[in-house]
């Protein structure tokens, strides 16, 4: 073989990359591992919830599924009748409160908490956690004692309550938030004469946005259906959508149900996947920025 063909194969990839021959077939991705106990788990926590749509749309007057034909009747009833319209209506002004009291106490708490390592702080992230660690009826129970004694039954007490059970999940979600800032950025600001309350308002929470985003939307999901302590809280003339649904069930069980349950699970989907898709777009408007 002459020179200059040694010096053709030693240039040459030994592995070129590129599309395979003809005679040989393509690489089939493999699945990883962990795929399939996934997809497992997630058929079987969604599919409970997917199989209550059709049975609200169920002709008949008691839960059926496959539904034996199709009816909007119920979902009418839903939107008709007083005791569900205002249970609805209640549901969505202690939801909206919850969710402002709950941003205003927990997002500042998360920032102190993520921003710097200082003495007492897992203590503190202890004591702010204890609503979601303690048995729900516990809670319930410790706070229907504790409001009852203050006259704080109805429509604020339930607020108070849906508040206390809602900062947690603002503060974890702006804490981690938190830590993705670095502090160089707030000590800059301070040099250059920003007060403490400027460098809150436009570094700190511009910088946390997204974790207070999802802090509020979490607050929102929670109060929302929340049912245990809104059982003990709430008294004959304020129901909860949750709680009338409860009463429901109690007395006679027919499709309105499903169809509440369905119009709760479309509610808190859409609030969801609207929070995913506004967090896609700040990342790529981000990217193309960056």
């Amino acid at each position: 073989m002459s020179a200059p063909a040694r010096s053709d194969l030693a240039a040459a990839p030994a592995d070129p990359v590129g599309p395979p021959p003809p005679g040989r077939p393509a690489r089939r991705r493999r699945l990883r591992p962990g795929a399939l106990p996934v997809a497992v788990i997630v058929i079987l926590l969604v599919l409970p919830s997917l199989i209550v749509v059709p049975m609200s749309v169920s002709p008949g007057e008691i839960l059926r599924f496959p539904p034996d034909g199709f009816s909007l009747d119920w979902y009418r009833t839903l939107f008709t009748e007083p005791q569900w319209t205002s249970a609805m209506l209640n549901s969505l002004q202690v939801a909206l409160a919850t969710t402002v009291l709950a941003v205003l106490i927990g997002a500042p708490a998360g920032l102190a908490l993520g921003i710097r390592e200082w003495r007492g702080r897992g203590l503190l992230l202890g004591l702010v956690l204890t609503p979601v660690v303690a048995p729900p009826v516990v809670v319930a129970i410790g706070m229907y004692t504790t409001y009852a004694q203050v006259e704080l039954i109805g429509r604020w007490g339930l607020i108070a309550a849906h508040t206390v059970l809602a900062v947690p999940f603002v503060v974890v979600t702006v804490m981690s938030a938190a830590r993705q800032i670095d502090p160089t950025w707030l000590d800059a600001a301070r040099s250059l004469g920003a007060s403490p309350l400027r460098v809150a308002l436009t570094v700190l929470v511009p910088l946390a946005g997204k974790g207070i985003a999802s802090g509020a939307l979490f607050a929102f999901i929670t109060s929302w259906d929340e049912v245990v302590v809104s059982l003990y809280l709430t008294d004959p003339g304020f129901k909860t959508l949750p709680v009338q649904m409860w009463n429901q069930l109690r007395e006679r069980v027919d499709p309105t149900v499903a169809a509440v349950a369905s119009v709760m699970l479309l509610i808190t989907t859409s609030a969801m996947v609207a929070a995913l898709v506004i967090g896609w777009r700040r990342d790529g408007a981000a990217r193309e920025n960056g």
